[in-house]
């Protein structure tokens, strides 16, 4: 059972958190040495402790699970050590192995990874409720995910919405291949269900081109669905709703539609691209981004973060950095056990330059060209072609670069940058917790699982919720 008390809690935790280590969400690395970022590293008394550990222990800092705290670690980061593991330690995860003989056929590890996972997740549903009788996965892409879950839960028919014609015809030909090879495959594991299996009830699965929007958020979705696919799926059928990497607004969309569509019984849903996000409020102080501020989707919409009455009342608004920062992979960084790429340094002193010959400090992108460049020389030339600006003579850019290049400001760069990373989970579980507290407000109980490996998928969490 879900305790709103307990959400409520660590939500107040995440919050506490965010404020207190605003200098480190909110300080874009680009001008760390623009900014003397590191000076806040020297005040809170953790820079001698943090230029005295490994490389390797370096490595380990983004993953509160691995970060190396010891007695000689000051007692306030280990504190934000347990503090960041506590905000998402109550997300229980999920165990399970690809299984010999799984079908991939043009998936990548990563995929397969995914659509074994969340298709038995869904496949779990299924059994356990025989009178939800078809699947809508919004967002297919490819169409692995609903051919999976119609290819292993015969009898159940599964529509993939998406907003690209061309996923849509070409799910439509992988699925057809794909049944010549499940089928025998099944017949001979016997791995059926009570639902039957053959030829006819494998054929199941239905791409459809369509871009969810807010209009189609009414009590008539599964109805309006059923007409978009000629009556593939019914229009009065107990239905489960699916998105596996639902970007930025669209998993609160989604929810949207589960609550106000009665056919629409359970969903499982799997959140991404965080920085995508639509926030009811963008005039606060806290959002101001100079000229990154882009234009967003109508803050009024009923999306929009937060959507939970508790996070209404005492709202937090994150930044650009704050939201790109919740897109990183803390686990994927720390199991590589490798310090970030030369180029990150190189664009920080990069930013320098900006400053000293165009009297330009804000923060701009200079494109991928620049971040495979070998010499700090070239990423130079290569930024500057990206951002249209007239070349500096040589001698000036070695000269900048000479300025820093020194093995101390390099290495405080990539504990700075390895410290804001230990905060991207608290600012995940935040809106996770949002969303959860949301469905909690519409008498729905949810549950989020760690449903992915969060090295080899890092939007690894699910929420999943039926109705009574």
């Amino acid at each position: 059972m879900v305790l709103r008390h307990e959400l409520e809690l660590t939500a107040n935790k995440c919050k506490d958190l965010l404020h207190q280590y605003k200098f480190l969400i909110d300080s874009p690395l680009v001008s760390f040495l623009v900014d003397n970022q590191w000076q806040s590293i020297e005040d809170i008394g953790w820079s001698q402790y943090l230029l005295s550990l490994s490389d390797r222990d370096l490595t380990l800092i983004p993953d509160p699970k691995t970060f190396p705290v010891t007695s000689d670690t000051p007692p306030s980061l280990a504190r934000l050590v347990s503090d960041c593991l506590s905000t998402y330690s109550s997300f229980p995860a999920v165990q399970s192995e690809l299984p010999p003989g799984f079908v991939t056929l043009g998936m990548s590890p990563k995929k397969q990874h995914e659509v074994f996972r969340m298709g038995e997740a869904v496949k779990s549903i299924l059994e356990r409720d025989q009178n939800i009788l078809q699947v809508i996965d919004f967002g297919s892409g490819k169409g692995y995910l609903p051919e999976y879950i119609a290819l292993t839960s015969p009898g159940v028919k599964v529509v993939g919405l998406d907003r690209e014609e061309v996923n849509s015809a070409g799910g439509l030909q992988r699925n057809k291949l794909m049944e010549k090879l499940w089928l025998p495959l099944y017949k001979k594991q016997n791995d059926v269900n009570n639902r039957g299996l053959d030829r006819n009830t494998m054929n199941h699965y239905q791409p459809v081109t369509i871009e969810l929007k807010e209009e189609h958020i009414s009590e008539g979705f599964v109805q309006n669905i059923s007409t978009i696919s000629k009556g593939f799926v019914s229009a009065s059928s107990n239905s489960m709703l699916v998105g596996l990497h639902a970007c930025g607004d669209l998993t609160s969309l989604l929810l949207q539609t589960f609550l106000r569509c009665p056919q629409l019984k359970s969903i499982v849903a799997v959140g991404c691209c965080y920085h995508l996000i639509t926030q009811k409020e963008r005039t606060q102080s806290y959002m101001t981004d100079g000229q990154h501020k882009r234009k967003l989707a109508d803050p009024n919409s009923i999306h929009a973060f937060p959507t939970s009455r508790f996070l209404q009342q005492s709202p937090i608004y994150f930044t650009r950095n704050a939201l790109n920062l919740a897109s990183q992979a803390p686990e994927r960084m720390s199991s590589s056990q490798s310090l970030p790429a030369k180029n990150l340094f190189f664009r920080a002193v990069f930013q320098v330059l900006l400053l000293d010959q165009f009297d330009s400090g804000s923060p701009c992108n200079v494109g991928h060209s620049a971040s495979t460049a070998s010499s700090f020389q070239n990423y130079c030339k290569a930024a500057f072609r990206k951002l249209k600006l007239n070349d500096v003579a040589d001698s000036i850019i070695e000269s900048c670069f000479e300025r820093f290049n020194d093995s101390i400001t390099e290495r405080r760069l990539y504990i700075f940058h390895q410290l804001r990373i230990l905060l991207a989970r608290v600012i995940e579980s935040l809106i996770l917790i949002d969303r959860m507290l949301f469905l909690l407000d519409n008498e729905i109980e949810p549950s989020v699982l760690g449903l992915f490996d969060p090295v080899v998928s890092p939007r690894c969490y699910v929420i999943v919720a039926e109705k009574s």
